[in-house]
């Protein structure tokens, strides 16, 4: 009973540090091979608890973080394998309309759909320009420039074009009441009793 112990702790810890080597993603940014590798390593770690031998064990879990670690340098390298192996980003709306057809191709609802917009803030379909579903399945959107909120530089030069700007700055306004009251020696006001 112990070795089972010792054994499940040992490829646990094994298991972490060839995930660890395969790169950090949570799994809804996960691309079908990743997912496809995971579940592999899930399997191959119960078959060893199963008794299947712990070398065997190792050696395939070092293959499919080999296999992964190949895969993902090949579609560094060609646009065209990484098409293949993780897919395109799908529109699903242009100009405000949705694509129904690649929703029916994603499998995606319009209902879906909407509830991810709402969680990233849009109530409304029209104001999408472009939308995409991601390969690794996330929502990615352009929005019309009126639909856009409002940024700081944009608050700054709206400020800028309808408040008057004064033509002097805060310092000189200082030196000017500093030299007033060193001239006078006195205050402006009266100082109050219990400041005294």
């Amino acid at each position: 009973m112990w070795i089972m112990v010792w054994s499940t702790i040992l490829l646990a810890c094994i298991g972490t540090l060839f995930l660890r080597i395969a790169g950090r993603k949570s799994i809804s940014q996960m691309t079908i091979p990743q997912v496809m590798i995971l579940l592999a390593i899930g399997t191959v770690l119960g078959t060893e608890v199963s008794g299947k031998g712990m070398t065997n064990t190792i050696l395939a879990l070092g293959t499919f973080i080999l296999f992964l670690i190949v895969v993902e340098w090949v579609t560094l390298r060609s646009n065209r394998i990484e098409s293949i192996l993780k897919g395109k980003s799908v529109s699903v709306i242009h100009e405000g309309k949705l694509e129904i057809d690649n929703l029916r191709r994603l499998r995606v609802s319009v209902d879906d759909l909407k509830k991810r917009l709402r969680m990233v803030g849009i109530s409304n379909i029209e104001d999408v320009k472009s939308g995409t579903i991601e390969n690794n399945g996330e929502l990615g959107y352009e929005l019309y420039p009126e639909a856009k909120p409002v940024t700081k530089k944009d608050m700054e030069l709206m400020l800028k074009a309808y408040l008057p700007q004064p033509q002097r700055n805060a310092l000189s306004v200082v030196k000017r009441i500093s030299s007033e009251e060193d001239s006078t020696d006195s205050h402006r006001y009266e100082v109050p009793t219990q400041l005294q």
